[in-house]
């Protein structure tokens, strides 16, 4: 009787383990790009809290001076005038869906200090914080 050879399978094996290759390199560079992907939206998001931190104190410091001028800088630290309002409505206009800007102002002797600082929406990270001061219009002066 006469022996039948068998197929050698050398061939699909070594196919198989370039299809498998293969795949894992795929893998790899789809992670890849969806983490460049996250990394943009998340300069892009730090580029929009910066800008809108640095606005907002900007107009927190023209709403100062315009208090301090109208009413003098003691009834502005006093709570007399509609600055505490002004600047909670400030920060809620340059707030947005992706971060939130959290607003503290401290007036002292003739000076508010101002620290803006926004935090990222989706995991609550800090984004970036403002540190800044400015005189009263009334001490500049002196």
């Amino acid at each position: 009787m006469k022996k039948r050879e068998r197929p050698s399978y050398a061939f699909l094996m070594e196919m198989m383990w370039v299809c498998a290759f293969f795949l894992i390199c795929a893998c790899i560079f789809v992670l890849a790009f969806a983490k460049a992907e996250q990394m943009s939206r998340k300069a892009e998001t730090l580029n929009k809290a910066t800008l809108a931190a640095g606005n907002a104190m900007e107009e927190i410091y023209a709403a100062f001076d315009g208090a301090v001028s109208a009413a003098g800088f003691d009834d502005v630290a006093g709570g007399q005038t509609e600055f505490a309002a002004e600047v909670e409505n400030i920060r809620n206009i340059y707030s947005s869906e992706t971060f939130t800007l959290d607003v503290t102002t401290d007036m002292e002797d003739g000076l508010l200090t101002v620290v803006v600082q926004a935090t990222d929406a989706r995991d609550g990270e800090v984004l970036c914080t403002l540190n800044g001061a400015r005189a009263a219009a009334e001490r500049r002066s002196l």
